[in-house]
């Protein structure tokens, strides 16, 4: 296809990849139809000697003397033997194929390739080769000399910058350098200026490639900055595009080695320096006016989360794929239309319910007319809805409904998967539940005005009291009723003094609590609470305690002996804790107030030897063996006449039953080998113990 030319260029117009084919292709065939011309010697245009001047000529191909010295005086054409080092030697360190595309293009693995290429090379990959940042892209690669140290940028087709160092023969990972604000804007700003996009002179320096060479000739850094060296004297020095190297202490340096790329203007007075060092940081400087900024690091991906994972862990803030990929879609949680305006429109001839449930969607607003079926009002409604789950087929399963029509009444409805709708409830207004408030109130008022009088909820005293306990119910009258019961009262009370209070609703619902009035000065004894219940055919049924339960906790003093073959009652004398005042230290034994089931526990440790020893924990009522607690058998040893010390325990718990003034002790029978004498060691509260707490209070059945 032949050339064609495009002559209505504006400073503005971007240049795209066809556009650049289509000039390639244009010099091509000029090319190939030169070189078929200037090959031609056949004179094609059948020129003859007369028509340029030349009739009187011999026909000898030969030129005269000053056409030879013009020639050879054309700068143009020849080269200088200095031009031809230079190209020698920028060869080099060329870093584009002659095309300006990628030197090569990665296949396989990062690592092995980029070490085959000069030590500043622009590349491309696609795929995901081996150790690469993923994705198709292209970059470029720096290294030293020795091929141990270098980085490597790369730029992805969907816009991602990674980053990798290799350091004494060894590579980091990749890392993604952040973006900074503002980069739109810049692109923005670029795109519209019409002095930096290509040319036909610009086009002629790139050909030249000496006038930006970046690099020495040797594909080192073109600049190394010693110690000496300042960076604000140095960089303006050299314009356009320059690769370095600079120590920890260059003047004006990032503070640590880097090596790097400055581009400046040719003024010297705007321009951007971008630098890498060893640790895997990158830092950038820029000069604006002549003014110069500060070094600034340029944040990794990881750094970034490091600076910030306080709140990088703070999930509430934070979104996930899931989230964004629906807010990206934005119609799976809208709650309105694009307009703002409700989401869904109920009209006359819809039911309000189904309409609601078949949008597919979990959350949105409505507006409805007063006359779909189940709609909440006869009136014009607004609201939203929302369904915490949906089917198969999108429809909401389980969520709610808030409803407001134009005079203010809210409604409220819930659908439940398994259940269905469960109908509207109409919320009432503050004025309105104040309403309701009063009238439940007066309502109530007068219901206690006809149900509770003095004669129904009232203090029984004197010949109305009942003070006898063996009284049957059906000569108490009905209602609440309280009672005194004095001191001294044996009739059957649980105490002997206390408050009674009666709930007669009538024969055969009749309960009665007894509620102790004991003290701290008098006695802990007579704290409680009691119930009884009466039916006429079998009268009043036990006693039974709901409250104040007892609870006692003592311990030993000094050694105790024990004497051989025999069961002898344990010591415990020191009071830990006794809720009810109830626990007798002078006989070591608990007295059981009133009827309950309790239980008890019991530690001891014995002083013993290596010998044949038994040793058997009781628990006695009434000086009475009731129940063993727990054994501890050491069988005869090889040598039973070992003394040495080998301390035994013994310890248990066990649910004792007690009548009122029922006791209980701790026993221990000791039997052994040899003569050493066993003792109850000297011991706090955590080995040797006797505990009692009351479980309830009626004992079941009675004994």
């Amino acid at each position: 296809m032949a050339y064609e030319e495009k002559t209505d260029w504006l400073p503005d117009d971007p240049i795209n990849e066809d556009d650049v084919n289509r000039w390639e292709k244009g010099i091509k065939d000029a090319h190939t139809d030169l070189a078929a011309h200037k090959n031609d010697m056949n004179n094609p245009h059948n020129t003859t000697k007369a028509q340029v001047g030349l009739g009187n000529v011999d026909n000898v191909q030969q030129a005269a003397k000053k056409d030879f010295d013009q020639h050879e005086q054309d700068q143009v054409r020849h080269i200088t033997g200095e031009e031809r080092d230079k190209w020698n030697g920028g060869q080099l360190s060329k870093i584009t194929n002659d095309n300006g595309q990628p030197m090569f293009n990665i296949t396989s693995d990062f690592h092995t390739e980029l070490l085959n290429y000069p030590t500043l090379t622009y590349f491309s990959y696609t795929g995901t080769p081996l150790n690469s940042p993923g994705g198709s892209g292209r970059g470029f690669w720096t290294c030293s000399d020795s091929k141990l140290n270098g980085h490597v940028i790369v730029m992805t087709n969907d816009n991602k910058t990674f980053r990798k160092t290799l350091l004494n023969g060894n590579w980091s990972n990749w890392i993604e350098l952040e973006t900074t604000e503002g980069a739109q804007t810049k692109v923005n700003a670029h795109a519209g200026k019409a002095d930096i996009h290509v040319t036909q002179s610009d086009k002629d320096k790139w050909n030249n490639s000496q006038l930006f060479k970046v690099t020495a000739d040797n594909g080192q850094a073109k600049i190394n900055l010693s110690e000496t060296d300042d960076f604000h004297e140095i960089v303006p020095k050299y314009t356009g595009m320059v690769h370095f190297t600079s120590l920890s202490k260059t003047v004006n340096g990032p503070g640590t080695s880097v090596r790097g790329i400055w581009t400046i203007n040719a003024t010297g007075n705007y321009g951007q320096i971008i630098a890498f060092d060893n640790a895997n940081k990158t830092y950038r400087k820029t000069i604006t006016g002549g003014n110069w900024s500060d070094w600034i690091e340029l944040e990794t991906t990881a750094g970034a989360e490091a600076k910030v994972s306080n709140h990088a862990k703070d999930i509430s803030v934070h979104i996930t794929t899931i989230e964004r990929n629906k807010w990206n879609n934005g119609q799976l949680s809208k709650i309105t239309n694009d307009s703002g305006g409700v989401l869904v429109s109920i009209g006359d001839t819809d039911d309000f319910l189904s309409k609601i449930v078949q949008t597919g969607k979990t959350f949105g607003t409505f507006y409805s007319t007063g006359k779909p079926t189940n709609a909440p009002s006869t009136l014009s409604t607004r609201g939203f809805f929302h369904f915490t789950s949906t089917d198969s087929n999108g429809n909401g399963t389980y969520g709610y409904v808030v409803a407001v029509d134009y005079k203010n009444n809210l409604y409220t409805n819930y659908v439940d998967g398994n259940l269905g709708w469960q109908g509207w409830n109409k919320i009432s207004t503050e004025s309105s539940a104040q309403e309701k408030a009063d009238k439940s109130l007066a309502s109530a008022k007068d219901y206690i005005n006809s149900n509770f009088t003095n004669e129904k909820l009232t203090i029984l005293t004197g010949a109305n009291a009942i003070l006898d306990a063996r009284t049957g119910g059906d000569a108490y009258p009905l209602g609440i009723t309280l009672m005194d019961i004095g001191q001294e009262n044996t009739t059957g009370y649980p105490l002997k003094m206390g408050i009674v209070k009666n709930e007669k609703y009538n024969s055969y619902r009749f309960t009665q609590y007894f509620y102790s009035n004991g003290n701290f000065s008098y006695s802990y004894a007579g704290i409680g609470i009691w119930v009884r219940h009466w039916y006429p055919q079998s009268g009043w049924s036990e006693w039974e305690k709901i409250s104040g339960f007892a609870h006692v906790n003592v311990g030993t003093t000094g050694k105790q002996e024990l004497i051989k073959g025999e069961t002898q009652k344990i010591n415990y004398n020191r009071i830990i804790k006794d809720s009810h005042k109830i626990y007798d230290t002078n006989n070591s034994r608990f007295i059981a107030s009133h009827s309950g089931m309790y239980l008890v526990g019991a530690s001891l440790i014995i002083e013993n030897t290596l010998q044949y020893s038994n040793f058997e924990l009781y628990v006695y009522v009434n000086g009475s063996k009731y129940k063993l607690m727990d054994q501890y058998r050491m069988p005869s040893p090889k040598d039973n006449n070992d003394t040495s010390e080998f301390n035994a325990t013994v310890t248990g718990s066990v649910t004792v039953p007690l009548n009122a003034g029922d006791y209980v002790e701790i026993y221990v029978y000791v039997g052994y080998s040899g003569s050493a004498t066993r003792y109850v060691q000297d011991r706090d509260g955590i080995i040797n113990y006797f505990d009692i707490i009351e479980l309830g209070g009626h004992n079941y059945p009675r004994v």
